[in-house]
């Protein structure tokens, strides 16, 4: 019987410990899978946000010389177009600056909507760098 191996009984309490250390690493993987893909979505989400924001204020400073009204609304149909909500819009003179909403969908939901400001208008009302704006070459 030289060819014939016996088993080497295992000491107990170690049975199936590999499994569960394989599924702990899972899980570990799995959430911070979870949270990357989060953190992307919720920053695209912002990044689209802001490009509409800007947009709407930029559609609504075009047509300011038709009043108040007329470039809130067209600040609310551009926001509207690109699943925005514009929550306060205010035009003072050739200035417009809009506030928008958009609620995010699943995944993402549970963090509540996301709110961006944008600020339109000639380069002379720019009050937050003074000075002279340099011309293009």
């Amino acid at each position: 019987m030289s060819g014939v191996r016996r088993r080497r009984a295992r000491p107990a309490g170690e049975g199936g410990a590999a499994t569960i250390l394989v599924l702990a690493c899972a899980a570990v993987v799995a959430a911070a899978t979870a949270a990357v893909v989060e953190t992307g979505l919720s920053i695209a989400a912002r990044h689209h946000l802001s490009a509409v924001a800007d947009t709407a204020a930029l559609a609504a400073a075009a047509v300011v010389d038709a009043g108040p009204r007329a470039a809130c609304a067209e600040a609310v149909r551009v926001a509207r177009h690109n699943g925005a909500t514009v929550t306060r819009c205010r035009a003072i003179g050739p200035v417009v600056t809009v506030q928008l909403s958009l609620q995010l969908g699943w995944p993402l939901a549970w963090l509540g909507p996301v709110r961006l400001n944008s600020r339109a208008g000639p380069a002379e009302t720019n009050t937050d760098h003074p000075g002279q704006v340099a011309a293009a070459s």
